[in-house]
């Protein structure tokens, strides 16, 4: 971790092997071009929380977790967090790093407070080809389920971006006509989409056509 922070190309050249790989959110860097972009950043290095070792043969697999320590610019509350795993390998009497690969534990947003009126104005039938989901207001809460199956809640990250605590990969964005009426969302997941038509304000089920 001092090694990443300090820009020490030695040591990483050193304690790799020469088919080193570095995957990080899924971009991989092979060891020429993680040499060759690793800078000194005057950055505190990373935090390790948890840490575990299992050797099997000349293979041995590290996990660990890590806290990512505040950054300038960065948020005041909130500590990123990291999961990484290591393959070193005994190669001629040493150990020797073969892949890093590191990503980034996601956590739920935080929440906002919609006051009823600002509920109402997503409850409906919405319909995708031939699935329909169903957004209502129920004590307080927005409940969305597809098809008449069990309903989940939704939480509000915006007035127009709702997401289910605990699936952190999708949000559902909201989408308004000019007169500020719901049309319809979009259920975003990383780099794809699909999209949902608002074919009724009333949440009961409409017959297909």
């Amino acid at each position: 971790m001092n090694a990443i922070h300090r820009g020490d190309g030695e040591t990483w050249n050193r304690l790799t092997t020469s088919d080193f790989m570095y995957v990080e959110e899924g971009d991989v860097n092979r060891k020429p071009e993680f040499l060759r972009e690793l800078k000194e950043d005057g950055l505190a290095p990373l935090i390790i929380t948890e840490y575990e070792v299992q050797v099997i043969g000349d293979t041995a697999q590290v996990f660990y977790r890590d806290d990512v320590p505040q950054r300038p610019g960065g948020p005041s509350t909130r500590n990123a967090h990291l999961l990484m795993t290591e393959t070193w390998q005994h190669v001629d009497g040493a150990w020797l790093l073969r892949m890093v690969h590191t990503d980034r534990i996601r956590v739920d947003p935080p929440a906002i407070v919609l006051s009823p009126q600002q509920m109402d104005e997503l409850v409906g039938t919405y319909r995708s080809r031939a699935m329909t989901y169903v957004v209502r207001r129920q004590a307080g809460q927005i409940l969305a389920s597809t098809g008449g199956t069990h309903s989940v809640v939704l939480k509000a990250e915006t007035r127009d971006v709702l997401f289910e605590p605990g699936d952190v990969w999708v949000r559902k964005v909201f989408q308004r006509d000019v007169k500020g009426r719901v049309t319809g969302f979009v259920d975003r997941s990383e780099s794809t989409e699909r999209a949902w038509t608002r074919v009724s304000a009333s949440t009961s089920l409409l017959p297909l056509r």
